[in-house]
């Protein structure tokens, strides 16, 4: 009998709408947000500070998530893309009325990112309920491709659009799609979590939190991930170092707003081919692969900082096909390898731990793009992935990493299961 294709599930479907609106107003977001920031502040330091607000949140998803436990997965997704709307849609009206101040937006971008932080472990826990765990790769592959490819379609689209109408009125756009993806998600029909029905006070539900927290980082350090995250938080902090720059080192190659919107499409445009691709080497030795896929990135990207901008955009894009695979090799193997339970506080503290470089690099960006040049950072960057795959290729157990299905990342559900 033939397996119907998750590509049929209703909830898939609905998901996937979820993600192509949104998808519009991140291309928007992602270039009108940090132009407003440089435009009011006229200075790159803001921008490494607005930069240090978003990522902070990144940082501090693990005191945000576990909470989510105590709301339906249908609902704490509906209710986070209004409050996300709400709040961008007080950025025209403060401007038309009381006006704009940088500091009440870099505010606002910590706390869209942090309720962001909230819903992100719930999209990850409901993906093998939608579609099966044999299906996770190809899914989270295609559901990357959609989000990507909006991204390379809305973020080139969105730089010529805030060179016309502003930054300010762009976000509009923005707020209005995540109104959309909440009536979006009112359609789900699937299994939902069990929430506490009792009225815990505030010391019980701090030890329950507590106790999520520490399983969610007990679980990871008896895995292989604590031998990977070192080199993790360092790219991650390179990336802050370089992110916060591109307006400024955009303009500077271009001249215009919407060659920022181009770069952020170039970037889309990498991690969308190296989504398609992943499927394709996903039998290749994770080490090795991730090895030859970051010096890549490294060489590509010193030519993005010192190339005129007709091979520094292209050069954009090539580095970027490393980050698509490895991201998305990781992913799919905690979905696969990590019981259902546990896959929320696993990706929330994995990405917590992971992010954890990035204030700190985005605040080093932002003082090293105003004291000297934007393209200084974007260099930066460039050495740092070159030192990543350097350290993956000298470290053993790492260099010898089989394809990412073989690899058993989470060798703690192998053992439970053999007690068993």
């Amino acid at each position: 009998m033939k397996t119907r294709s998750f590509l049929h599930e209703r909830n898939f479907m609905i998901l996937l709408s979820g993600v192509f609106i949104n998808g519009i107003g991140a291309g928007v977001y992602a270039v009108s947000g940090m132009l407003l920031v440089l435009y009011l502040s006229g200075n790159v330091f803001y921008s490494g500070l607005a930069y240090f607000a978003v990522t902070l949140a990144n940082a501090l998803a693990f005191l945000i998530a576990p909470f989510a436990r105590y709301v339906t997965y249908k609902k704490g997704l509906i209710v986070c893309e209004v409050l996300k709307s709400a709040l961008l849609f007080t950025l025209p009206l403060f401007y038309a009325t009381i006006g704009l101040n940088v500091y009440y937006v870099i505010t606002l971008l910590f706390a869209v990112s942090l309720l962001a932080k909230f819903t992100y472990p719930i999209e990850s826990t409901i993906m093998p309920i939608i579609v099966g765990k044999e299906n996770i790769i190809k899914a989270n592959a295609y559901l990357q491709t959609v989000r990507e490819g909006m991204g390379i379609a809305f973020v080139a689209g969105a730089g010529v659009l805030v060179a016309f109408i502003g930054p300010v009125q762009a976000i509009l756009i923005t707020a209005v799609c995540h109104l959309l993806s909440s009536l979006t998600y009112t359609l789900f029909r699937f299994r939902q979590n069990t929430v506490p029905q009792d009225r815990q006070g505030m010391k019980q539900s701090v030890v329950a939190y507590k106790t999520d927290l520490k399983a969610g980082m007990t679980y990871i350090s008896q895995s292989l991930i604590p031998k990977m995250i070192g080199s993790i938080i360092f790219i991650n902090m390179a990336l802050g170092v370089m992110v916060p720059n591109l307006p400024a080192f955009t303009l500077m190659k271009g001249n215009s707003e919407a060659i920022y919107g181009f770069y952020l499409a170039g970037l889309s445009l990498g991690v969308m081919i190296g989504t398609l691709v992943t499927p394709k080497v996903k039998e290749c030795r994770f080490g090795l692969l991730t090895v030859i896929g970051f010096s890549s990135t490294g060489i590509a990207w010193l030519g993005t900082a010192f190339l005129p901008v007709y091979f520094s955009l292209p050069c954009f894009c090539i580095g970027s096909i490393a980050i698509g695979i490895f991201n998305i090799l990781i992913f799919s193997s905690i979905q696969q390898q990590v019981e259902e339970a546990m896959i929320g506080r696993v990706v929330t503290v994995l990405s917590s731990a992971a992010a954890v470089g990035v204030p700190v690099g985005s605040l080093m960006g932002g003082a090293l793009g105003s004291t000297f040049t934007p393209v200084l950072p974007v260099a930066f960057c460039g050495i740092a992935m070159l030192l990543f795959s350097a350290s993956w290729l000298v470290h053993p157990v790492l260099r010898k990493l089989p394809a990412i299905e073989k690899a058993s990342l989470f060798v703690q559900k192998q053992v439970q299961s053999q007690s068993v």
